[in-house]
């Protein structure tokens, strides 16, 4: 028997059917196991209601994207047949609820397996609808070739708050389910995916990466306002508050989340808030009193599709002008996004280092394919980024104050970074508004002086790419035909893609961003010219990444686009013939 290196499964329906909680247990018991995995939920912005899938790409390989086609896709109405089908690579099976009738005429005389089974009479057999998940479960294991005792185990498990008698239906639906194919399918033998030995990793969303490296920073203070695709951050934090002695605050709106999350960092505390593209709007005149009063916050933005509420359940990266500019005045920040959703635990950090070193507001800047899925990345190293607080004071290093003077918490220095005291230090008292000031805080309208404290806020920036690696350098050509770079979740596809190019002989560099801004052109220009051409990936319409390309790089000329805006993620296929255009 073949054996295959991965494989995808999808199931799809109504959402509230229990197709996420299905693909849960499965991801779970195999995350266990050892195989890597990577998954993708889409569903629309309702509770219930409305179609929803739950995507599991399984590999004994590291993969970073959910990968293309299916093989298994299991389906609780025509709805997903109709939708999906088409993805269903030769040899592989769909399997529809023979309740619905499904009409496979479509897939007459092609290579693809397709069964019509009593998934809903299964589940009726033992008293509820609500056991459908279950008997699709039983049958994915069937399909799949794996061993049935780790599945009911965790089925038992997953129920063992409820009675034995729920606990037996369950596990009955399974079996049955199991039965159902096993019997279908005969003598017929299905690809199967070895075993690849238990690793040191967990399975986790973007979003909980994201609040476990908050955590790993120092911080014990958020402020947040629920938004999707983010509201996760803040719900693992709650979770965690209690164990870790945290403070939680879901205020009213966003822009009392970024005010109150200011408070506590002015307190001392490394604060931060979490939302996506609408409530980033409303933190605008906040960020921008941070920045003047130079106070290192963290936001984490997760994007999601635009403008306004838009698609907010969808992908999308076109947050990136909003978080450069949207802030007004002559903005100081830092905006910073991870490459993959392990980097969301360790890049975390680096930004809460980052808002203290250079004391200024943090964007941080996953899209919602990271924040909302699931992915297995090894085990979090703890000790990898070690907290580093800057200019941070010791209460007995100040020297004492005269009356009437305060610390100058805003000194004009030659690296554009002023010693920090918290209220509360002997002899650190100084002021803070929004307004221009002098070194100690005080208003200052003097047209020097604005222009000394302007000049500081920026010239303090300068360092910024050389304290922080700007990208993922995955550039192995001094000459290349084509430069690639994207951002965010486009990783996964961008790699596949220039593995596929690599093969077929042709030179492609790929960088994938980190550092957005300050922009580093600096370190990005040398494999800008080692290129002919630069394709930019990005979710959006407009180019917004590539226009920062155009603003700050030379030779601009070379420079292509490859955009995607229609709320679904990049594609190994979609990347390639976009560089294939440029070639």
């Amino acid at each position: 028997m073949q054996k295959r290196k991965d494989f995808i499964w999808k199931m799809g329906g109504q959402q509230g059917e229990g197709i996420e909680s299905c693909g849960e247990i499965m991801a779970t018991i195999l995350a266990k196991e050892g195989y890597s995995l990577y998954s993708q939920r889409l569903f629309a912005s309702r509770i219930k209601g409305g179609h929803t899938t739950f995507a599991l790409r399984v590999a004994l390989e590291q993969i970073m994207s959910i990968g293309e086609g299916v093989d298994f896709l299991l389906s609780l109405d025509q709805e997903t047949v109709d939708m999906h089908g088409s993805e269903v690579r030769d040899g592989g099976y769909i399997i529809c609820d023979s309740k619905v009738n499904p009409d496979f005429s479509k897939f007459e005389g092609t290579k693809i397996n397709c069964l019509s089974l009593p998934i809903s009479e299964t589940a009726m057999k033992q008293g509820s609808l609500l056991m459908r998940n279950i008997v699709a479960l039983g049958m994915s294991v069937a399909l799949l070739g794996f061993d049935t005792k780790m599945f009911k185990d965790a089925i038992t498990e997953k129920f063992a708050k409820k009675s034995q008698e729920i606990i037996d239906k369950n596990l009955a639906a399974f079996d049955d389910g199991h039965s159902l194919v096993m019997e279908k399918l005969g003598d017929v033998e299905i690809d199967t995916l070895p075993a690849p030995g238990k690793k040191d990793q967990m399975f986790l969303l973007g979003n909980e990466a994201c609040a476990l490296g908050a955590i790993a920073a120092g911080s014990r203070f958020m402020a947040s306002y629920p938004i999707t695709p983010a509201s996760e951050v803040m719900e693992y934090m709650i979770k965690t508050m209690d164990k870790l002695g945290s403070t939680v605050v879901q205020t009213e709106d966003e822009i009392a989340a970024c005010m109150t999350a200011m408070g506590g960092v002015y307190a001392g505390v490394r604060g931060f808030t979490c939302t996506s593209g609408p409530g980033l709007s409303l933190m605008a005149e906040s960020l921008s009193m941070a920045s003047m009063a130079e106070l290192p916050m963290v936001v984490i933005d997760v994007q999601r599709s635009g403008p306004s509420t838009g698609m907010a359940t969808k992908v999308e990266q076109s947050d990136i002008d909003a978080a450069c500019y949207n802030a007004h005045g002559d903005y100081s920040g830092i905006v910073i996004s991870p490459t993959s959703i392990e980097e969301c635990f360790y890049e975390i950090q680096k930004a809460f280092n980052l808002a203290e070193m250079y004391q200024c507001p943090v964007i941080f800047m996953p899209d919602l394919q990271q924040g909302l899925n699931k992915q297995s990345v090894p085990s979090f190293d703890l000790n990898r980024v070690p907290i580093n607080r800057g200019k941070m004071m010791k209460e007995s290093d100040l020297p004492e104050l005269v009356q009437p003077n305060y610390f100058k918490r805003f000194e004009l220095t030659e690296d554009g970074i002023s010693p920090r005291t918290i209220p509360g230090m002997k002899n650190g008292l100084f002021l803070s508004t929004g307004l221009e000031h002098n070194e100690e805080g005080k208003p200052a309208e003097a047209p020097t002086m604005h222009v000394a404290q302007t000049d500081k806020r920026f010239r303090k920036l300068e360092t910024v790419a050389d304290n922080y690696e700007p990208f993922l350098n995955n550039a192995k050509y001094d000459e290349a035909d084509v430069l690639v770079v994207g951002m965010a979740s486009s990783r996964g596809a961008i790699e596949e893609a220039v593995a596929e190019f690599d093969q077929e002989g042709v030179k492609v560099n790929h960088l994938q961003l980190r550092l957005i801004k300050p922009f580093p052109a600096k370190q990005l220009q040398p494999f800008f010219d080692a290129a002919k051409k630069v394709v930019i990936v990005e979710h959006n319409k407009t180019g917004q990444l590539a226009n920062l390309f155009k603003i700050n790089m030379h030779k601009k000329h070379k420079i292509s686009s490859c955009l995607k805006y229609d709320g679904n993620p990049f594609t190994k296929s979609y990347v390639k013939n976009a560089i294939k255009e440029v070639l």
